[in-house]
């Protein structure tokens, strides 16, 4: 994988919630399962945009699958889904099928996790 790894996908949360989201779980090691992790680190707000460093752990290897960038960037109508850019590459060497598929679900997962607790917040 000398080139690296460029995927995209949409989010079902808006800005502010993604913004939000990152925001509060800046740093954290998410357990999203018995065996993977998923790895934040700081995010860094841009003119529409937040980065935010992130790794993918499985199981109990020091090599994560993947690591990278994950951009949310802000559709120009306020209110509606934003883009999610991940840019990166896998230090455990995966194939690159392997490594694009890991990280198009980091992608699903970060949009899954923002929508899943903005659904738990609106019923307690």
């Amino acid at each position: 994988m000398a080139n690296g790894i460029r995927i995209e996908g949409a989010a079902e949360a808006d800005f502010g919630r993604v913004h939000d989201w990152l925001s509060r779980h800046r740093g954290q090691t998410l357990e999203l399962d018995q065996t993977r992790r998923l790895e934040l680190g700081v995010p860094i707000n841009g003119a529409g945009a937040v980065l935010v460093a992130v790794t993918l752990q499985e199981g109990e290897s020091a090599v994560p699958p993947i690591g990278g960038v994950v951009r949310a960037i802000a559709n120009r109508q306020e209110g509606n889904p934003v883009r999610l850019v991940f840019e990166g590459r896998s230090p455990a060497q995966l194939p690159d099928e392997d490594a694009e598929s890991a990280a198009a679900r980091v992608l699903v997962l970060i949009s899954n996790l923002v929508t899943e607790e903005d659904r738990v917040a609106e019923v307690a």
